[in-house]
């Protein structure tokens, strides 16, 4: 698997991004084992989702495009099967 190229500013950025994910999943997570399941969680819920898919475009436009390539084709057929869920 190749290493994705991502400047120290991207990766800062990932690493905040992913942070405040944690810290909404952390949440949902003590609110479910106290029982205390609502229409919220579910919003959380899409709103870590959400911010999840965010961290996966970044990734792909900030690490993956500006060197698309040098990457073969079967690399690039195997990221799009990743990114659309094809098998």
């Amino acid at each position: 698997m190749r290493k994705i190229q991502l400047g120290e500013k991207d990766l800062e950025q990932l690493s905040r991004s992913l942070k405040k994910i944690r810290g909404q999943l952390d949440s949902i997570i003590k609110k479910v084992e106290l029982g205390d399941v609502n229409e919220m969680t579910f919003a959380q819920l899409l709103a870590v989702k959400g911010g999840v898919s965010r961290v996966c475009k970044d990734i792909i436009v900030k690490g993956v495009v500006p060197h698309i390539q040098d990457y073969s084709p079967r690399e690039i057929d195997g990221a799009l099967n990743i990114i659309f869920k094809v098998s």
